[in-house]
């Protein structure tokens, strides 16, 4: 891959890029004051949002006239202006698709018309990239990237008075309580905290033991219960 892919649109025609720079991932602690206890509690902590800047060179390929670049640039000039921001793919690692990104600073943009270069620096507000999308059908699989992922979970009820899908080894499970005849489409989505039957909002049967849990890589083993079918769809995850 020779360029960037951003909010949609393909800039291998038109441009080169290269990465100049990309922030490392750091982590913001949240803490607590415990009586009796010298500094502060560890609580939790996340990654903020990230910066990469990325180096444009106007290069089509062929000579496409003074006519011919002004267009091109008007395109470039438009791809970039996008105030909801959008997805961004990365030349270095075109296998990794970044969300909720932002073109927030562009340097010397006046080089772009005059020398054909830019540095444009982008926000990855979510800066755990996504990878390979997956579709499990069996009990145990391996899951890929090198961060958690949020799964969603489809099945098929048996008749019954609950569905279950349980991960046994962080002992944790989320179960709908409702009389099913068999059959109904059950959709469980750990993303969105949401679940689902026949397409209609179920999250008021879901238990108040249940937990919405993410997969890390490696071996996973589910166990299910009260359904015939499960079927595992999840997004490998990168830091």
């Amino acid at each position: 891959m020779r360029s960037i892919v951003y909010a949609g649109n393909d800039f291998s025609d038109v441009c080169s890029a290269e990465v100049v720079r990309k922030s490392a991932n750091p982590i913001i602690a949240e803490f607590m004051q415990v009586p009796g206890r010298a500094g502060a509690l560890l609580v939790s902590g996340y990654i903020p949002p990230v910066d990469v800047t990325v180096r444009l060179f106007m290069d089509p390929g062929y000579n496409p006239g003074c006519a011919g670049m002004a267009q091109l640039r008007s395109k470039v000039r438009r791809w970039l202006s996008w105030p909801g921001g959008g997805n961004l793919i990365l030349p270095d690692d075109p296998e990794v698709e970044y969300a909720d990104v932002l073109l927030v600073g562009a340097s010397d943009w006046s080089n772009l018309f005059e020398a054909g270069e830019c540095e444009l620096t982008f926000t990855l507000f979510d800066p755990i990239g996504y990878g390979m999308e997956r579709v499990e059908r069996t009990a145990s699989f391996e899951v890929g990237g090198n961060w958690a992922t949020l799964p969603e979970f489809r099945l098929v009820a048996a008749a019954g008075s609950y569905v279950q899908v349980a991960l046994p080894s962080a002992n944790r499970a989320i179960r709908i309580d409702h009389s099913f005849v068999g059959g109904e489409a059950v959709v469980i989505d750990c993303q969105e905290e949401n679940a689902e039957i026949d397409g209609a909002d179920a999250r008021d049967l879901v238990t108040l033991t249940s937990d919405f849990f993410a997969l890390d890589p490696g071996n996973v083993t589910l166990v299910t219960s009260g359904c015939t079918y499960c079927e595992t769809r999840f997004t490998e995850r990168w830091a």
